[in-house]
């Protein structure tokens, strides 16, 4: 293979570039270039093949960190975001792999930190958005243990009847409004019979 020309893709940034060959272009990540020092020269195919897989690991990873950012995702909204870059799947299934055992991606995790930041909501929509993002059901359910139904809704309720009158036609409203949440109808109506329980002070 013959190798034309190495230019950076963006002044954005730095480590990307495009090296352009006679088979066609490929984007490198600056320390693949150095560590195979790539020059406009001709390149065995296997070294340049070999090169070119080990550079989209490292811009798979580094899209993946950005992406990452200070909040835990994940591995099905990862392999997802990778996999709209287009990167093939064996570079997407290392990338996984690495970030696994170093722990920035960790499903258990993410479904524990999402459920202590959204207590507000029933176990059913709780579970519905946990599967939606693709975490493994048994992680879910050993989550969700500690989660009571009953003390959720009513803080809903409480939270409803700030500046409301109780009255029948507020409790219809609410009904619905919890039934919406995935509230079931044995924990709305428990509810309703202890607005006693309300403490608005």
């Amino acid at each position: 293979m013959k190798i034309y020309s190495i230019k950076l893709k963006s002044k954005n940034n730095s480590n990307i570039f495009i090296v352009e060959t006679n088979m066609g272009e490929y984007t490198f990540f600056s320390d693949v270039i150095v560590k195979y020092s790539l020059s406009e020269k001709e390149i065995e195919d296997d070294v340049f093949y070999t090169a070119l897989k080990e550079s989209e690991v490292l811009i798979a990873t580094n899209l993946a960190m950005k992406y990452l950012g200070s909040r835990l995702k994940t591995e099905k909204q990862l392999r997802e975001y990778l996999l709209k870059k287009n990167f093939s799947l064996d570079s997407i299934d290392e990338v996984l792999s690495k970030l696994k055992e170093y722990k920035l991606i960790d499903d258990t995790e993410y479904a524990k930190i999402y459920i202590r930041s959204n207590r507000q909501n029933s176990k059913t929509r709780l579970k519905q958005k946990l599967i939606q993002s693709g975490v493994d059901k048994n992680f879910i359910d050993n989550a969700l243990d500690d989660i009571d139904d009953y003390e959720s809704c009513l803080q809903n309720a409480k939270k409803f009847f700030k500046n409301k009158m109780v009255n029948k036609e507020n409790c219809e409203k609410l009904t619905r409004r919890l039934q919406y949440m995935g509230y079931a109808w044995d924990t709305i109506k428990k509810v309703l019979l202890n607005l006693s329980d309300l403490d608005f002070d």
